[in-house]
């Protein structure tokens, strides 16, 4: 299969470890199975909703890469648990928006697209989430 999405799919992980914003979260591709922190970024599934051939020798993909953002507060509420959570995220976007091609030449475009956030009392702490997708549009 061809497909940029494995290279872009390590570029953002790695765009987002260098990020000050998330500077303390465990940063993984695909959930982190292990001894999770208690705030971690996972860059996981990617989908292709569409490919077009632009002619008959090239082809312009579209794909997205989910982007889910974790945080627990001890002591927090859903107000500041989501408020941290946001901050991340327009890390994410800032960063994304200094590098919009994340340092592969074949992508043409990339798009933050937060999807769903949601927070929940979790043993003694307050944890939530922040739900995305990186859309791309890459020239194969």
């Amino acid at each position: 299969m061809s497909t940029h999405a494995f290279a872009v799919k390590g570029a953002l992980r790695d765009m987002i470890r260098a990020l000050p914003a998330l500077a303390g979260y465990q940063v993984t591709w695909g959930y982190p199975s292990r001894n999770p922190e208690r705030r971690w970024v996972f860059v996981g599934e990617v989908l292709w909703p569409e490919s077009q051939w632009a002619t008959n020798r090239s082809r312009e993909e579209v794909f997205e890469v989910s982007v889910v953002v974790n945080c627990q507060l001890s002591g927090g509420t859903s107000e500041e648990v989501e408020s941290e959570l946001q901050r991340m995220a327009a890390g994410i976007e800032d960063g994304m928006k200094a590098v919009p091609n994340l340092g592969i030449q074949s992508v043409v475009t990339s798009d933050f697209v937060p999807k769903k956030l949601v927070s929940f009392p979790s043993d003694g702490v307050y944890e939530g989430q922040i739900e995305a997708v990186v859309r791309v549009k890459a020239r194969m």
